[in-house]
């Protein structure tokens, strides 16, 4: 189905493609689509998987590394999600650049994800403020890893994402 959405995404744009139009093009049925996505837009931006990793390696993730090293860490061990959807990620994040509502809905799912990540580094005893600092500074290194690595995909992804938080290191 996000295959099918992102090929009408592109052929007609987001507001002129509709949910019964991605359902019959993916050959399902519209209250089967509904199964899956509350709505259009979730194709683009289906994060439950993302949230439930991110926790699960934050918890995982070992003791002796510091907040932010931590939510890094939680990234790289992403990596396959992320290397696996590469090419659904590009066409989605031109529709996404093409679509206010959908720029308004991105920034949206990243104030989730930081809250997510907030909340784990808190369980790990970390205090709430330092862990609200760790979790907006590790989105914007991955933010910036992710960014090079689309541009440069022939480098895995956990290497981009390291070299994002050398680079945060050497900004201080």
């Amino acid at each position: 189905m996000q295959e099918a959405a992102l090929e009408l995404f592109h052929e007609k744009g987001y507001d002129g493609t509709t949910a019964a139009e991605i359902a019959a093009r993916a050959g399902v049925t519209e209250r089967t689509f509904f199964r899956y996505f509350p709505d259009k837009r979730e194709v683009l931006f289906n994060e439950a998987a993302l949230h439930a990793g991110l926790s699960t390696a934050i918890a995982e993730a070992p003791p002796t590394l510091g907040p932010l090293e931590v939510v890094v860490w939680a990234f790289q061990s992403l990596a396959p999600m992320f290397e696996e959807n590469l090419p659904f990620a590009e066409l989605g994040q031109a529709v996404i650049a093409q679509t206010p509502a959908l720029q308004e809905r991105q920034l949206a799912k990243s104030a989730a994800i930081t809250q997510t990540i907030a909340e784990a580094l808190q369980l790990r005893g970390i205090e709430p403020g330092i862990a609200r600092l760790a979790s907006a500074t590790g989105m914007a290194v991955t933010g910036h890893g992710l960014q090079a690595w689309v541009l440069e995909p022939s480098s895995p992804l956990v290497e981009h994402l390291e070299k994002a938080l050398r680079a945060l290191r050497g900004l201080s």
